[in-house]
């Protein structure tokens, strides 16, 4: 009766001090910890960076199309430097805003908006995006990220992530 990888083993005959650990569970451990670490570490460096800053936008509300993404600008000031970023807004049919990170959700390449393919398209490995942040295709791993919004009266306000970087230009 050899040592083999598909061989069972019962608990008690099993001890992990001087048993080898069989080498596929090995391999599906560290694939298990890869894509945890690729996948979690973004978030986790996020939500380490400390609290959101609050971004109020030089737009009008009222002058947002429904159903029609519009890019809006903003600066901001995050740990001693300047920043340049922008959030897209867009009003849905049911009058609600929402406010969209910039960044595309597998690279943080910048992304646009085509009017002519009605989809958000991030070339730095066409990546897009329908109106509702939603993956069409491409390698995104999720939707793209939305950013907590306030609107009071004529003002609208953003949470920007304290760790937020200019996205890369998305050629």
């Amino acid at each position: 009766m050899g040592d083999t990888d598909d061989e069972p083993r019962s608990a008690a005959a099993f001890d992990p001090r001087t048993s080898p650990v069989p080498r596929r569970r090995v391999l599906l451990l560290m694939g298990a910890g890869a894509l945890a670490a690729g996948g979690g570490l973004g978030v986790l460096l996020e939500a380490c960076a400390g609290p959101p800053i609050p971004v109020k936008l030089d737009f009008d509300p009222a002058s947002l199309p429904p159903e029609t993404p519009t890019e809006v600008p903003f600066t901001l000031t995050t740990g001693g430097s300047t920043v340049q970023g922008s959030t897209w807004l867009v009003r849905q049919a049911n009058g609600d805003i929402v406010a969209f990170d910039p960044r595309c959700t597998h690279a943080l390449c910048s992304y646009a908006w085509s009017a002519e393919e009605r989809e958000f398209l991030c070339h730095c490995h066409d990546g897009a995006f329908a109106i509702d942040g939603k993956v069409l295709h491409g390698p995104p791993p999720r939707a793209l990220d939305r950013l907590p919004l306030r609107l009071e009266g004529d003002v609208i306000e953003v949470d920007v992530p304290s760790g937020f970087r200019t996205p890369r230009e998305s050629l």
